[in-house]
């Protein structure tokens, strides 16, 4: 008896924890949400909460104390400013998600000693959705189990407050002129949310459908909305990183400037003390005027960011755990909001100084004195290219075999890969040593071009699948062969004659494969994308001949971001085209629109690094130039010529895991080198017909193996490095 006295008292004692432990959680998420529920304006708990264009929320109280007598008010947050409704502040739309949630929290507080709204006696701890009345454990039985209740969803407060969708998916809102009514009716005519008794009067003639059959597609827009702001907080968040590691290398540029004038001074007279000082109020005066330019920016960009994050939070939220008529209610508000946001200006704009002190030679610092050391200042854009790579630099490098090389490991291959005077086989050497298994060619022997397969003639463009299948641009042979991993012909994509019909190409020049399995082909001859399966079933087409947007005139080349977005270079028309997952047209990159040095002419290759920076090789004059994905220029490296470092008909561009970019060159049919910085590394092959010899390569990738695939055009060939 005793043992089972002793073993009872543990299991309670047991249970007793657990309830002890269940309540403390629910107290902290409790707790946790009334922490989320203060308005940013009083810093208390929300009361009529009210939401601005901008989608940020303050209680109506606030925001008629923030306006005072004015017709607007300023958002304290993104401080825009925004006109009254009807000079009231009352005629923002409620925030009802917040207003039911402080609501439920508030009960769920005081449930213990709350009214059943059945019975009349305490401890309410259930809440009818529905009739939204609270009732003790006895009448939540008995309601459940009545006829015109049954179905009415009861919930424990503990539930609605970690499930917020219980109590939106299941609320009653009833309309506001018919009180009795429910609001069960979508008016497309007017975008109201309308009750049955609505449609019998003034919506009568108007195009009126059920809530519950529109609502996913007003969701799923609301959705892309959101996603096309939801992307620029990456951008923003490395923006405001590239900043704050400016301030950073501004700072310890004026250390180093700083100890190399003390590290002077101590050697020389102590005349020359008052020089010194001069000097280093000069440095410090100089790093104040940059930083404070480069913080104020990083705060400009900090409360984008944080608008932006505000926003999606609130739309985010909304879907979730909104109604469909408080979606229904706001999504115009939030198209206007988002359209806002999506055009945030991601530019830096922020041009700093450069510190660098150079010493005078200490002989003749005598003479000297009053000239004692100058500041060599140059003035320069902030470099997203150098800084968005995390400075990776030589930093996990791999062996080269199978793959490029990364920009740490040029150094030592200089010399191989710039010796054009090299006896013996230099473009052997040099294949081993950049890739490690020599070179492999596809294509009719001897250079020849064909109409078999795995023959071609002058193919300009090459792709991968997630398997490693080769689509080749078969571009007079008005065709797209297929090629298997291994080099063995698959099958033809295409009608294999010159044509514009569905499923026909005319001088197709590249291709892409999306992540659902899609393959792009840009069909040059006809100015338009034409979409098939990767087995070849004609889909669909994208654009036509023109100027205008999703237009194009002789587009070339064509990638895609992980994220399926397609970038076009449309060269005729001196621009480069950006189009969303479904080929809906997004922006123009490069146009007339731009500063001069940001405006394109002939591009033709362009690729998308992991950063989302854009590069774009252009033919006249000859150079790469760099944009961010919103559309801004960044910069450009390379000029015209046949040098190191120099580009004649830049045909393609692609960039490695490092961040290495490899340019391939029509004009010195050679493939070039640079780092992540645009800095030249040296170059590959040379005009011919050998193996690891190039004429007129049009296209540059890197396999799955991460090995370099050149086009080469005029050899009709594909050469595996």
């Amino acid at each position: 008896v005793s043992t089972q006295s002793t073993g009872s008292s543990g299991i309670n004692a047991e249970y007793g924890q657990e309830i002890i432990h269940k309540n403390v959680i629910d107290e902290r998420l409790a707790a946790h949400m009334w922490d989320e529920l203060e308005c940013p304006i009083c810093r208390d708990h929300f009361t009529t909460p009210r939401v601005l264009p901008c989608l940020h929320v303050y209680c109506e109280a606030c925001l008629a104390q923030a306006a005072g007598s004015n017709s607007y008010v300023v958002c304290p947050i993104c401080r825009k400013e925004v006109a009254l409704i009807n000079g009231d502040v009352r005629n923002f739309p409620k925030h009802n998600m917040i207003e039911n949630l402080i609501r439920i929290l508030t009960l769920n507080k005081e449930k213990e000693s709350k009214s059943c709204d059945g019975c009349g006696n305490r401890g309410a701890e259930f809440w009818c959705v529905e009739a939204e009345e609270a009732y003790c454990k006895d009448c939540k039985s008995i309601y459940s189990s009545l006829k015109y209740t049954k179905d009415h969803h009861i919930f424990n407060f503990d539930e609605l407050i970690k499930d917020r969708s219980l109590q939106a998916n299941h609320r009653i809102q009833m309309c506001l002129k018919h009180p009795e009514e429910t609001l069960r009716l979508y008016c497309e005519t007017t975008n109201e949310s309308i009750c049955r008794d609505c449609t019998l009067g003034e919506y009568k003639n108007m195009k009126v459908k059920p809530i519950n059959e529109i609502i996913g597609s007003h969701r799923d827009n609301v959705k892309v909305a959101l996603d096309a702001v939801q992307s620029k907080l990456k951008p923003l968040n490395q923006s405001i990183a590239i900043l704050r590691d400016e301030e950073g290398e501004m700072k310890e540029q004026a250390r180093k400037a700083q100890a190399e004038i003390k590290t002077m001074v101590e050697r020389v007279m102590k005349s020359i003390k008052a020089r010194e000082q001069h000097l280093l109020n000069t440095v410090e005066q100089m790093k104040s005027a940059s930083v404070s330019q480069l913080e104020s920016k990083r705060e400009e960009l900090t409360v984008a960011m944080q608008s932006t994050q505000a926003g999606c939070d609130f739309v985010s939220n909304l879907l979730t755990d909104g109604s469909d008529v408080d979606v229904l209610g706001m999504e115009a508000q939030i198209y206007e909001r988002m359209e806002e946001l999506k055009n945030v200006d991601l530019d830096i704009g922020v041009k700093r100084k450069n510190i660098e002190f150079q010493k005078v030679n200490e002989t003749i610092i005598t003479t000297f004195i009053d000239g004692l050391g100058k500041f060599v200042v140059e003035t320069y854009n902030a470099q997203p290219i150098k800084e968005m790579r995390e400075r990776v630099g030589t930093r996990g490098s791999k062996t080269s075999h199978g793959r490029p090389i990364s920009p740490g490991e040029f150094s030592t291959l200089r010399s191989a890969v710039d010796g054009d005077e090299q006896t013996g086989a230099p473009g052997d050497s040099v294949t081993d040593y950049y890739v490690g298994k020599g070179v492999r060619s596809i294509g009719a022997p001897n250079c020849k071009s064909g109409t078999g397969v795995a023959e071609f003639k002058k193919p300009m463009g090459i792709s991968f699948d997630k398997s490693g299948n080769m689509f080749v641009a078969d571009t007079e042979n008005n065709r797209v062969q297929v090629l298997k991993k291994s080099g063995t012909f698959s099958h033809i994509i295409g009608a294999g004659k010159q044509g514009s019909g569905k499923g026909e190409l005319n001088n197709p020049t590249d291709s892409v494969v999306d992540s659902q399995g899609f393959l792009y082909v840009v069909d040059s001859g006809n100015n338009r994308l034409c979409v098939f399966t990767t087995q070849g079933k004609f889909v669909r087409t994208i654009g036509r001949e023109g100027k205008g947007e999703g237009e194009f005139m002789n587009p070339r080349k064509i990638c895609a971001t992980k994220d399926n977005y397609f970038i076009v270079s449309d060269s005729d028309n001196n621009r480069v085209q950006i189009f969303d997952s479904r080929g809906n047209f997004l922006r123009i990159i490069g146009g007339s629109d731009n500063a001069p040095e940001g405006q394109l002419r002939q591009p033709v290759g362009v690729t998308c690094d992991s950063h989302g920076l854009i590069y774009i090789t252009q033919m006249k004059p000859a150079s790469i130039k760099v944009y961010a994905f919103d559309g801004g220029y960044i910069g450009q490296f390379g000029k015209e010529g046949k040098g190191k470092g120099e580009l004649l008909g830049p045909s393609d561009v692609t960039v490695d895991a490092s961040g290495g970019i490899i340019v391939s060159e029509w004009g010195n049919c050679r493939i070039s080198i640079f780092d992540e910085r645009g800095h030249y590394h040296g170059k590959y092959g040379k005009r011919g017909k050998k193996y690891g010899e190039f004429d007129g390569p049009c296209c540059v990738e890197l396999n799955q193996e991460g090995r370099l695939v050149v086009v080469d055009t005029w050899n009709h060939r594909i050469q595996i490095l």
